[in-house]
């Protein structure tokens, strides 16, 4: 229990996320199915941390990464897994939500809410991914080669992390060490699964649609 509170008290945009999602996910509690007031706590919560998020990334120093990697050294792989289950959490509770919609009035609401679900999920994972590539770098200022610049910043690991989403390569970014490719073999993977679930979830909404 220290050791979650420790990483939530340096990661502050992770924190602020945690705290409106599962306030929005309580105020919509007592009017919406749970599976309904858990995803729109979860997108809020997402959206929470995606404002946060840029205003640690505006901040930021290479000094600052390196000192916290050093803080957040001892269970930042718990912390990864612990997101990236969350996340494929998100995916069972939309086809969940689609299947309780399906036919009912209230069909489209659930299928927009589905679609930004998926995106959301979609832009945190990576988010993440991006977090932990910086931790593993500045652990020990190794691992990661980025073409002229030797003291990256948050801005160049999600370059990396999101080239590795949508493309699952990244052409001028060399990886160094075994650990570093173990990380990107398990985002690869996770990238695919997000991917096909996006184009799986957009075949399903214009099924419904045409139907």
């Amino acid at each position: 229990m220290r050791l979650m509170l420790r990483h939530l008290r340096y990661r502050p945009a992770l924190l602020i996320g945690l705290a409106v999602g599962l306030l929005a996910a309580a105020l919509a509690a007592p009017h919406l199915r749970p599976i309904t007031s858990g995803l729109i706590g979860w997108n809020l919560g997402v959206l929470a941390y995606g404002v946060a998020f840029v205003v640690v990334v505006r901040r930021s120093t290479t000094e600052g990464l390196a000192r916290i990697a050093d803080l957040l050294d001892e269970g930042n792989w718990g912390v990864l897994l612990g997101t990236i289950v969350a996340a494929v959490a998100s995916l069972g509770a939309i086809v969940v939500e689609l299947a309780q919609s399906h036919g009912k009035p209230h069909a489209p609401y659930s299928e927009a809410l589905a679609g930004g679900t998926v995106l959301l999920s979609w832009f945190f994972i990576h988010t993440i991914f991006a977090t932990h590539y910086a931790h593993e770098f500045w652990r020990d200022a190794k691992g990661l080669l980025f073409p002229g610049n030797d003291r990256p910043d948050y801005p160049e690991f999600l370059y990396f992390s999101f080239c590795m989403a949508v493309a699952s390569q990244v052409s001028d970014v060399t990886t160094q060490s075994a650990g570093i490719r173990k990380l990107v073999l398990a985002h690869s993977l996770v990238a695919y699964l997000f991917n096909t679930a996006i184009i799986a979830l957009g075949v399903n909404i214009a099924a419904s649609l045409a139907s």
